[in-house]
């Protein structure tokens, strides 16, 4: 009996000496200059100021610099998707039947035919050039030919790039999180179909659409469109994660930017990577 009393006495004493402890740190805390700071900081009036500030700030340097900003946000918002959004979407999404609008245009998606598609274009307008019999409709032809080469090179890069960085990065496809419940990365993972970090379907289909637009300006809304409903689709049925997408979406669009500076006549004046 009495040896449970000194344990209960000892505890008593470690409650106590625990409780004056934090008590004196409270205190100190409290009345320390660095605690008024922050407390005066989070007063409503001081604290709008300064986010007043800081929106003006991050407002400026995206309108000064719209692809680094571009760069960043994209990458912070991957970020935060991978942590808290692709798992919990992807499982809801594939446990939905395989029917719909959405499943059709993922299942119909020519992202692997492009190249041939391309190429096909090509030999088309090099050989109605070739058996031309005006300068006019020669010229026409190869105007139309060199466009289609510079889509071609534009998926090119963008696809290359995606090849790497799917390697480098090795990110577990959908299927593999319902199959497997296998949601992560292993870095350079060469079956490229086991991975989707960016998504080759997102990338192809924006990288297309924005050098297509740029070739036919009167339609480029409906390409970026065409490739949005695609980026949906492949969403929306679990053949990538939101993540993938975005920087699948990303990697399409810089990679246009990219493919232009390489066609300019200017770029010795151009910086490859400017604002």
């Amino acid at each position: 009996m009495s040896v449970n009393t000194s344990k209960l006495e000892r505890i008593k004493v470690f409650i106590k000496t625990a409780k004056e402890f934090i008590l004196t740190r409270f205190d100190r805390l409290i009345h320390s200059k660095t605690f008024k700071i922050v407390i005066d900081f989070l007063k409503w009036q001081n604290l709008r100021l300064h986010l007043s500030h800081a929106k003006e700030i991050i407002v400026d340097f995206t309108k000064q610099q719209p692809k680094t900003a571009f760069f960043i946000y994209t990458c912070l918002f991957c970020a935060f998707s991978i942590a808290f959004l692709d798992k919990p979407f992807a499982i809801s999404r594939l446990k939905l039947p395989d029917q719909g609008f959405f499943f059709r245009v993922a299942e119909w998606n020519p992202a692997g035919w492009w190249f041939l598609f391309l190429i096909i274009f090509w030999l088309i307008y090099m050989a109605t050039a070739g058996l031309s019999l005006t300068t006019e409709v020669f010229e026409k032809n190869l105007i139309k030919a060199r466009a289609v080469l510079f889509i071609l090179l534009t998926l090119s890069i963008s696809s290359l790039t995606t090849l790497i960085l799917n390697i480098l990065v090795g990110r577990y496809t959908p299927e593999f999180l319902d199959s497997m419940n296998l949601y992560g990365f292993s870095a350079l993972r060469f079956r490229v179909s086991e991975t989707s970090f960016p998504s080759f379907d997102v990338q192809s289909a924006w990288a297309v659409a924005m050098a297509t637009g740029s070739c036919l300006p009167r339609f480029k809304r409906l390409f970026c469109f065409i490739a949005g409903i695609i980026t949906l689709s492949v969403v929306l049925t679990a053949q990538c994660f939101i993540s993938d997408a975005v920087m699948g979406t990303y990697i399409g669009i810089i990679m246009y930017y990219a493919a232009s500076w390489i066609v300019s006549e200017n770029r010795e004046n151009i910086p490859l990577i400017s604002a």
